[in-house]
């Protein structure tokens, strides 16, 4: 009689085991960046045309930039850290992997591009009127990206990878705008001098 009910006890509590085994590997798929995740990794969908988009305004951003790069002044010292935000590999590269880590990078990047505008905006007082509006709507979507972006890494262990790959997807739109705002605060700057 104790061995039957012995025998019962572990069956209950092997079944148990494997069942908690696969509802641990479940949430990794499901939740790629919970702490269950063997691989908490989630495949960057990009749109190609978004993304072809994207690289010629980048070109032209750059090219502006190698232009003005032999005479430095604030604008061109201050564009680094832009630069390092919008040349970040998930943006640039087709179909990359995005590690949960990234996010991190992605966070100091916008910080940095952030701060950058700011004391652009406090170092430059020649600047006209509509090139200060780009610049103050460069600084109003650098804090939004970065409210949503310390956001997602707080929370990103319990989000599904449908709404990561949302979250991704609005990031880069609001990338990609913020990349446009500044190629035309940028040409607007050097069109008044």
């Amino acid at each position: 009689m104790m061995k039957a009910k012995r025998r019962g006890i572990i069956r209950k509590l092997k079944l148990l085991i494997i069942g908690l085994l696969v509802a641990a590997l479940f949430s990794g798929i499901i939740f790629p960046y919970s702490i269950f995740s063997v691989y908490p990794t989630v495949a960057v969908e990009t749109n190609e045309m978004r993304q072809q988009k994207y690289k010629e305004d980048l070109a032209v951003l750059q090219s502006l930039y190698e232009e003005k790069a032999l005479q430095p002044d604030y604008v061109v010292s201050y564009s680094i850290s832009l630069l390092a935000l919008y040349e970040m590999s998930w943006l640039t590269d087709f179909n990359r992997p995005m590690k949960r880590a990234q996010w991190g990078q992605i966070l100091t990047n916008v910080q940095s591009a952030k701060n950058a505008l700011i004391h652009l905006g406090f170092q430059e007082s020649m600047l006209s009127t509509e090139a200060k509006m780009y610049l103050e709507q460069m600084v109003d979507l650098l804090m939004h990206m970065e409210e949503t972006v310390a956001y997602h890494i707080n929370k990103q262990g319990t989000y599904s990878r449908k709404r990561i790959n949302i979250a991704i997807s609005n990031l880069q739109n609001d990338i990609a705008f913020s990349l446009g705002l500044y190629t035309r605060f940028w040409q607007e700057y050097y069109n008044d001098k």
